[in-house]
């Protein structure tokens, strides 16, 4: 399990992946947590906290070199691949390399295949999003995919898959979903 701190320098920045220790770390990320996400697509932040104690899942702060808390990002670690279940950039620091450094590190630092859920095509925001993606190695998978419900009253949403590897045979990729479904989201 990967357990240690990830920093990848740059001769501009440098960003550091801090894994989240305690309570009160917890509390740095909620603001964006909440609103980096619609209701739908993202736990209530108090089931977050039950999370943060496990093994399988990873909180991470993103840092900048200043120390400045740039972001967050979420992760489940499975025997063959890495999940990222969340990952945001405060919106006055997009731009400046911080979410491609970040990827960077994941891939440095886990080895593994990594498969992440994004939104549908629909508007530039979301296109711009996969588009970034792209560029740092992932690519659509073509299937239908539904995020399920993270209950209550949410519903289950269409999304994309993306992943670094782009050979997944159907039986491999549909256990890696069911893996994912069950971890992750506690369906059986």
């Amino acid at each position: 399990m990967f357990t240690a701190m990830i920093i990848i320098t740059t001769i501009k920045m440098q960003v550091e992946l801090k894994r989240i220790s305690s309570q009160t770390d917890l509390e740095t990320i909620r603001e964006l947590y909440i609103s980096a996400f619609p209701a739908n697509e993202r736990r209530e932040f108090e089931n977050l906290k039950q999370l943060s104690t496990g093994d399988d899942c990873l909180i991470f702060r993103i840092l900048t070199n200043s120390g400045t808390f740039a972001g967050f990002c979420i992760l489940w670690e499975f025997p063959d691949f890495i999940f990222i279940e969340h990952f945001a950039v405060k919106p006055e620091l997009r731009g400046l390399g911080i979410g491609e450094k970040t990827l960077a590190a994941i891939k440095t630092g886990f080895s593994k295949t990594i498969i992440l859920e994004t939104e549908l095509p629909t508007d530039e925001i979301s296109q711009r999003r996969i588009r970034f993606y792209e560029r740092n190695g992932f690519h659509k998978l073509s299937r239908t995919y539904f995020q399920p419900s993270y209950g209550g009253n949410k519903p289950q949403i269409e999304l994309k898959l993306m992943s670094t590897n782009v050979d997944f045979q159907t039986d491999e990729l549909d256990s890696f979903i069911r893996a994912i479904h069950k971890k992750v989201y506690g369906i059986a």
